[in-house]
C-alpha cells in the first residue's frame, strides 16, 4: 500500500516522539532510582555514624565488647537506638534509654512509629554486623565477605572494631519498595501522557505540513490540465511558504505566456493576411477586367510579396533566436567601426527624408560581438527610427564607456510613445498607438529580433523617452580590454 505524505509525516513523528520519550523515561527511571538508592545509602552512612557513637560509648564503659559478644538482644536493641536517632535537621527526639545500655524488654515507645523507617531491615532482621580488627563477628549474623561495606570505630587514631554492612543494590524496606513502585508509575504516566499529547501533535503538524503540498500537486494537475488562472494561497514566509510563491509566479507566468501565444498567433494571422488579401484584391479586379494588368499592378503585387516575405523572414529569425539557433561568431571588433559603417549606409535615406543626423562616437570601443549581427542590430534600429521619425526630424547617436560597459544611445524625435507603453516595445508584433503603426510599413519584429541580439552578447537594450520629443533606445554592451 502506498503511503500518503501525511501518513508518512505522522509515522516519522510519531516514532521519533515515542523513541525519545522510551528513552527519556528510561533514563528518567534509571536515574530516579539510582538517586534513590543514593539516599538510602547516605542515610544508612548517617545511621551508621550514630551507631559508631554508641559503640564508642560502649567500649568506653566497659573497656571491650564483652556487653555485645554473644548478646543477640543487646546488639538488636542498639541497632534500634541507632535506627530511631534523631539525624541532622531532624527534630525528634531520641529514644528513651542510656546510649549503648542493652535493654531487654520491648522497643521504647515510638521506635516503630510511622514517621521512622528502619534502614537495616524491618522485623527481626538485623544485617548489619560488628567485628573485631581481625575480621571475627563479635555481633550480628553476616560472615565477613569482601563485598561488605565497612565503617571503622576508631578512637584515639587507633581501629577498635568495624560494623560491616551488605551494599545496598535495591530497596530492603517495603514503603522504600512502595516508594520506588510509586515513582515507577510516575514516570511511566508522565511517559504516557506525553506520549498521547505527542501524538495529537504529531497529527496536526503532519496535517499542517502536507496540505501545502497537496494543494500544490492539485494546482500542478490544474496547470497541466490548462487552468493557468489557478493560485494557492500564501502559506507564510518559511520554504513551503516560498515554494507556493514561487508556484503562484509561475501559474502567472504561464498564464502571461498563453495570453501572449494567443496575441501571437492573432497577430501573426493579422500581419500575414493584410498582404495577402491585399493581393488577394488586385488578382481578382484583374480577373475580372475591372484592373488592367500593366506595370502599375505588377509593381503593386511586388510591393505586397516583398512585405509578405520580410515578415515571414523576421519571423524565422525571431523564431530561431527564442530557441537559440540563430548563428553567431563571437571576435574582438570596433563597436565604433561597425557604427560608423551603419551611420554611412543609412545618411543618403536620412537625408533624403528631412532627418537630420549627429553622431558623437568613441573611437575606443572593442567588445567581443559578432560584427554580423551587430549590423543587423543597428539596420534594424536606424529602419525604426528612419520610417517613424516626421519629417523635418533628428537623430542624435552617441557611443560611450560608462563603467566598464559600452553605452549606445539612438534618441530621435517626435512623435513619441506613451510611457505605458515602453516596456512593451520589444514584444514581438506590438506596435505603439498610431505614430508608429502598420502605416509605416514595419512587420513590428525588428525590436523583438534586436532584444534577442543583445540578449546574447549579454548586454541590456530598453526604450525610454527622448529628449528630442520622441524615442531612445539605450543599450548597454560589455567591453574587453
Amino acid at each position: 500500500m502506498r503511503l500518503k505524505l501525511f501518513h508518512k509525516l505522522f509515522l516519522v513523528l510519531v516514532g521519533t516522539s515515542v523513541l525519545s520519550l522510551v528513552l527519556f523515561a528510561s533514563f528518567a527511571h534509571w536515574y530516579a532510582q539510582r538517586s534513590f538508592l543514593r539516599y538510602l545509602n547516605d542515610e544508612r552512612e548517617a545511621r551508621l555514624a550514630v551507631l559508631s557513637e554508641q559503640l564508642l560509648a560502649v567500649h568506653a564503659r566497659d573497656g571491650d565488647w564483652h556487653a555485645l559478644r554473644n548478646e543477640p538482644r543487646a546488639w538488636r536493641q542498639l541497632l534500634r537506638e541507632a535506627m530511631h536517632a534523631p539525624l541532622q535537621n531532624e527534630d525528634r527526639p531520641p529514644p528513651p534509654g542510656e546510649l549503648g545500655r542493652a535493654h531487654r524488654g520491648p522497643p521504647p515507645h515510638g521506635a516503630r512509629d510511622g514517621k521512622r523507617r528502619p534502614l537495616f531491615g524491618p522485623g527481626p532482621h538485623i544485617d548489619a554486623t560488628l567485628y573485631d580488627t581481625d575480621y571475627k563477628i563479635i555481633a550480628g549474623p553476616l560472615p565477613y565477605r569482601s563485598d561488605l561495606r565497612l565503617h571503622a570505630i576508631n578512637r584515639d587514631g587507633r581501629t577498635l572494631a568495624y560494623v560491616g554492612v551488605p551494599p545496598l543494590r535495591n530497596p530492603a524496606d517495603a514503603r522504600d519498595v512502595r516508594f520506588a513502585r510509586r515513582l515507577a508509575r510516575m514516570v511511566l504516566g508522565g511517559a504516557l501522557v506525553a506520549g498521547v499529547l505527542s501524538l495529537l501533535v504529531a497529527a496536526w503538524l503532519a496535517r499542517r505540513q502536507s496540505r501545502p503540498i497537496i494543494e500544490l500537486g492539485a494546482g500542478a494537475r490544474a496547470l497541466a490540465s490548462g487552468h493557468f488562472a489557478t493560485r494557492l494561497a500564501p502559506q507564510g514566509s518559511d520554504e513551503i511558504g516560498a515554494l507556493v510563491d514561487d508556484f503562484n509566479v509561475l501559474a502567472r507566468t504561464l498564464e502571461d505566456n498563453e495570453s501572449a501565444r494567443r496575441r501571437w498567433f492573432a497577430d501573426v494571422s493579422h500581419e500575414l493576411r493584410t498582404p495577402l488579401a491585399i493581393m488577394r484584391g488586385e488578382l481578382e479586379a484583374a480577373s475580372d477586367g475591372i484592373r488592367p494588368i500593366n506595370a502599375a499592378l505588377v509593381a503593386s503585387l511586388g510591393q505586397e510579396t516583398a512585405r509578405l516575405a520580410h515578415l515571414v523572414d523576421d519571423l524565422y529569425q525571431l523564431a530561431r533566436a527564442d530557441i537559440g539557433a540563430l548563428d553567431y561568431e563571437f571576435a574582438r571588433a570596433s563597436l565604433g567601426a561597425l557604427l560608423t559603417e551603419s551611420i554611412s549606409h543609412f545618411a543618403r535615406r536620412w537625408q533624403q527624408s528631412g532627418i537630420h543626423y549627429d553622431y558623437d562616437i568613441d573611437a575606443d570601443l572593442c567588445a567581443h560581438v559578432d560584427s554580423r549581427r551587430i549590423l543587423q542590430l543597428l539596420e534594424n534600429l536606424f529602419e525604426n527610427s528612419t520610417r517613424y521619425t516626421d519629417a523635418p526630424g533628428r537623430l542624435e547617436i552617441t557611443a560611450r564607456r560608462v563603467n566598464g560597459d559600452a553605452q549606445l544611445i539612438i534618441a530621435d524625435s517626435g512623435p513619441g510613445v506613451a510611457a505605458d507603453e515602453l516596456g512593451q516595445l520589444f514584444e514581438p508584433l506590438y506596435r505603439a498607438e498610431k505614430s508608429r503603426g502598420r502605416a509605416h510599413g514595419g512587420s513590428g519584429l525588428g525590436l523583438a529580433i534586436c532584444k534577442r541580439i543583445v540578449t546574447a552578447h549579454g548586454g541590456h537594450i530598453e526604450a525610454r523617452p527622448s529628449p528630442l520629443g520622441g524615442l531612445a533606445i539605450h543599450i548597454q554592451l560589455p567591453l574587453v580590454q
